[in-house]
């Protein structure tokens, strides 16, 4: 029997749906191979709604579809809605709007199904104008589909706040920590001086977004904007410049059937 396409375009994510008219070839879809997108060699593609464009990192379908990906806006957008949907958005550049407040960049914001029905889509706005041309400038980072069941509390979380900041996992390093439950975490690591450390903080793998500066392993290096995902037999150890903020993720290397 021939697959419905429609039906299965019902079974991705809200966000997903919201995206793409018709379902997407995967991405990066082997959780099992090490792999890396850089800032200059990035594929941005439009999408079905006016004005964003994707640069998707991951795309795994089946039945628990996720995906990662960075978003950038027209400048000339006049606000560009989602669902808000079991979603990890970071905001670097811009500012995002729910029904009860703005939060404008820098922000981290985990957002779980909303029980109330409360908070049931995003507004994006552009941090740049008409005239920008910087086009490796991050704007926004989101993950959908990687999100635990039992992971149900909603983060809004100000990235400037300079007190949330905590001594790193080695001397020259800073931890801004976001999220952690059930082995799943988030956090910011900040370079305060030149030196290299090899995190080894998850089992299955760690995944890395150059905010600011750059990231080197003995693969390459990585600019902002890049991003790397290694499994656990890839770990590596990682050096940075003073200044260099990377976001990293680990725990959410589950199943993708």
């Amino acid at each position: 029997m021939t697959a419905n396409p429609e039906s299965n375009h019902a079974r991705l994510d809200p966000i997903m749906q919201a995206l793409f008219a018709s379902i997407p070839p995967e991405v990066n879809a082997d959780l099992s191979v090490r792999t890396q997108v850089q800032a200059k060699d990035a594929h941005w593609q439009s999408t079905i709604l006016p004005g964003l464009s994707l640069c998707i990192l991951e795309l795994h379908l089946g039945l628990h579809p996720r995906m990662s990906a960075l978003m950038r806006i027209d400048p000339s957008a006049d606000g560009i809605v989602i669902p808000a949907h079991n979603l990890e958005l970071l905001v670097q550049h811009g500012l995002v709007a729910d029904s009860e407040t703005e939060y404008c960049h820098p922000f981290y914001i985990r957002h779980p199904e909303d029980a109330s029905g409360n908070n049931q889509h995003f507004t994006l706005h552009s941090g740049g104008n008409k005239k920008r041309l910087d086009r490796t400038q991050l704007e926004f980072y989101f993950a959908t589909g990687q999100l635990a069941a039992t992971d149900t509390q909603r983060r809004c979380i100000n990235l400037a706040e300079s007190s949330l900041w905590l001594p790193g996992p080695v001397d020259k390093t800073e931890v801004m920590p976001l999220h952690m439950h059930n082995g799943n975490n988030s956090m910011l690591i900040r370079w305060l001086g030149d030196v290299s450390f090899k995190p080894r903080l998850d089992p299955l793998g760690e995944e890395v977004l150059v905010i600011d500066g750059t990231v080197s392993d003995k693969f390459g290096d990585y600019t902002a904007g890049s991003w790397i995902r290694n499994p656990v037999s890839s770990w590596q150890s990682w050096s940075g410049l003073s200044g260099t903020v990377v976001y990293y993720k680990n725990g959410h290397f589950g199943s993708s059937a």
